[in-house]
């Protein structure tokens, strides 16, 4: 699949518009190059799919449960569940028209303010 700036931009309107305001309950890496965001939003969970192969990188939500695809926890891992576990996702934008970059902003009573950053580029 090709992810051109405009796919960026579609799929951050589409983010902004179901995610907002919902509380992240889970990470997972769902593959080596794969991170899981189970996100409860608007009365229904919502699974957000953030994968970096170099083939196929993209952003999606998917419809089904996501699983656990790799044994161990990495460092980047625990980072993110600690900064990103209970906390609320304020908002999903593309700074840049031109980039296909997404910024997902997120709140956490005990740790503040954190923005995932998401480049989506390929080989």
């Amino acid at each position: 699949m090709h992810y051109d700036a405009l796919t960026a931009a579609c799929m951050a309107a589409e983010l902004h518009g179901r995610l907002p305001g919902g509380r992240v309950q889970a990470l997972l890496l769902a593959d080596e190059q794969s991170l899981g965001l189970e996100v409860y939003a608007g009365g229904e969970r919502r699974q957000l799919l953030l994968a970096a192969a170099p083939d196929a990188a993209r952003v999606l939500l998917v419809e089904h449960k996501l699983r656990r695809g790799v044994e161990g926890e990495t460092p980047l891992l625990l980072l993110l569940r600690k900064y990103l576990r209970d906390g609320v996702l304020l908002s999903v934008t593309q700074p840049d028209p031109f980039e296909r970059v997404l910024h997902l902003a997120f709140s956490h009573k005990q740790h503040g303010s954190t923005t995932l950053v998401v480049e989506l580029i390929g080989r």
